[in-house]
């Protein structure tokens, strides 16, 4: 379904619609599909699913500018629960410098707005021209110095989030894709968050996503996530093969700390047919505590394998005045214990 939401005047004098693609759409399908082919995959796979029929409950949105009927500029977002992921912000290459993109994002930022969704991620070069785009319509470092930035409609969205409620656990739906990274971008998470995904601290979850769904598809992982009866994402679980030892499974478990009481629901859904190993590190009590109840034990001990970069009590408050404060980082070693089962 297309929708006009706007129209610009180019730096050339030339007159831009712009629109949105609500997918599916066939009648757009085959100009957005070669627009975005040079991004390759696994994001093709994503793009030729999404506008062909739906993605389980994922909204794909292409917010298009187009001058005399061709799209000439185009940002994505992928959401559910009005919480989500931009990216694919792309100008052909004889349209740029004329303020198309800068037109189409603001446009697009205003109709998130309008539908009262929450929050958006994205990726970029930390203090690139296009960082500093972003930072003007009020996206934020996650922390500092790296491009991951987030957007919050409401500055208490993260507590009402993950306020404590009941939660289930299935398998991975496409509509998971922006929430976890609402979970993995996440302060109030532990250190290690992955050892599969090598993911310490708040990272995106972005192009990992697309990495877990393929490798449950091949039977390589189990998953699942952890979820409110409002839809945000609270806990997630994979197992799949140790790379060391593949005789034995490797287990990864992330929950927000209001959540850890219902790590059993994750893991007792996952396979028991091999000895199982996980790992925590020295300031995660919550998650050792839960795995404890649930049959695992300490097998080894690494003394201070992994480095905590930022400091306990470091949150962002403004994206002006986060970007470059180098005060967040300190260099703390945790342990980190292997548990079996």
């Amino acid at each position: 379904m297309y929708e006009r939401i706007g129209e610009a005047s180019l730096r050339n004098g030339a007159s831009m619609e712009i629109g949105v693609v609500l997918c599916p759409d066939a009648e757009h399908a085959e100009e957005i599909r070669p627009f975005l082919g040079h991004k390759g995959q696994p994001w093709q796979q994503h793009i030729e699913g999404a506008v062909a029929g739906p993605l389980d409950d994922l909204e794909t949105r292409f917010y298009v500018g187009k001058v005399d009927g061709r799209i000439i500029t185009n940002i994505m977002t992928v959401e559910h629960v009005g919480v989500g992921i931009l990216g694919h912000v792309y100008t052909a290459p004889e349209r740029r410098r004329l303020g198309a993109c800068t037109a189409v994002m603001e446009a697009q930022m205003a109709e998130f707005r309008t539908r009262g969704a929450r929050c958006l991620y994205l990726g970029t070069g930390f203090d690139s021209a296009a960082y500093h785009i972003y930072k003007r319509h009020g996206f934020g470092s996650v922390i500092p110095r790296p491009g991951f930035m987030s957007y919050f409609a409401d500055d208490g969205f993260e507590a009402a989030y993950f306020a404590s409620r009941p939660a289930t656990a299935r398998e991975v739906q496409w509509g998971d894709w922006g929430p976890l990274t609402v979970l993995t971008g996440s302060h109030d998470g532990d250190w290690l968050r992955s050892v599969a995904w090598r993911m310490e601290g708040p990272e995106s979850f972005e192009g990992d996503f697309l990495g877990l769904r393929q490798r449950v598809a091949d039977g390589d992982v189990t998953a699942r996530i952890l979820v409110t009866e409002d839809g945000a994402r609270v806990g997630v679980a994979t197992l799949g093969r140790h790379p060391m030892w593949g005789e034995a499974r490797l287990l990864d478990v992330l929950c927000h700390p209001n959540y850890w009481r219902d790590a059993g629901k994750l893991v007792d859904e996952l396979p028991a047919d091999a000895k199982t190993l996980t790992y925590v590190d020295s300031d995660s009590h919550g998650k050792l505590a839960a795995l404890t109840d649930l049959g695992f034990a300490p097998e080894a001990a690494l003394p201070g394998r992994v480095q905590r970069r930022l400091r306990r009590d470091w949150r962002p408050s403004s994206p002006d005045a986060d970007m470059f404060d180098d005060s967040a980082f300190e260099d703390t070693p945790l342990d980190v214990t292997a548990l079996a089962r």
